[in-house]
């Protein structure tokens, strides 16, 4: 539909092939790359991990970040338990990608990564998909505490994830066909309406 277009634009991955972006009323080709992504944090499906530490990891997002603050957006993505456990804590490679951890594990160390970022804008696709109900739960605490006071765009397969949203936008072969609150859409029985009736919702 083009939701994932909409995060490759954002992050300077592609440019707009007509029309403009702007952030803040400025167009983001007037805008350096590196500003862009200063303020912005990506919590994508399937989180991007080197192959270094879970600090070296944390550090993407912040580098130099000392162990306090490192801990402590652990603890907000419910994640300080399992690292804490880690042989080494902080200093314990994690393999390439991430490959000796959990689903649920790699995705908790990229939502840490964003509260240690504390961006103005905030990109969600899917962020629990990975996680088990019991785990989504606890990371949905946090995740609530991370979009305050914040722009949230959250890319949504589950429709429910996004019930309380300000604004849902309504993609279709890459066009916007409807955009309102959850009830407005239901009201309207039109496209959201009817990916909810199929069970999306």
């Amino acid at each position: 539909a083009g939701k994932s277009t909409v995060v490759s634009l954002l992050l300077g991955f592609s440019a707009p092939a007509g029309g403009a972006l702007r952030w803040n009323g400025v167009e983001t080709s007037q805008l350096s790359r590196r500003s862009i992504r200063e303020n912005l944090a990506w919590v994508p499906q399937e989180p991007v991990l080197l192959s270094g530490t879970v600090r070296e990891n944390l550090w993407m997002a912040k580098e130099g970040a000392p162990d306090d603050a490192l801990w402590t957006a652990l603890e907000h993505a419910h994640a300080k338990a399992f690292v804490q456990a880690l042989p080494n804590g902080l200093d314990t490679p994690i393999g390439e990608r991430g490959a000796t951890l959990s689903g649920g594990q790699r995705q908790r160390l990229a939502i840490a990564r964003a509260f240690l970022k504390a961006p103005s804008l905030l990109l969600l696709d899917e962020p629990t998909s990975a996680l088990d109900a019991s785990t989504e739960q606890e990371v949905q605490a946090g995740l609530s505490e991370l979009m305050e006071g914040r722009a949230v765009l959250v890319i949504a397969h589950r429709l429910a994830t996004v019930r309380k949203a300000d604004r849902i936008v309504v993609m279709e072969q890459g066009r916007i066909v409807e955009q309102g609150t959850w009830d407005a859409l239901m009201a309207a029985n039109g496209a959201f309406a009817r990916l909810v009736a199929h069970g999306l919702g």
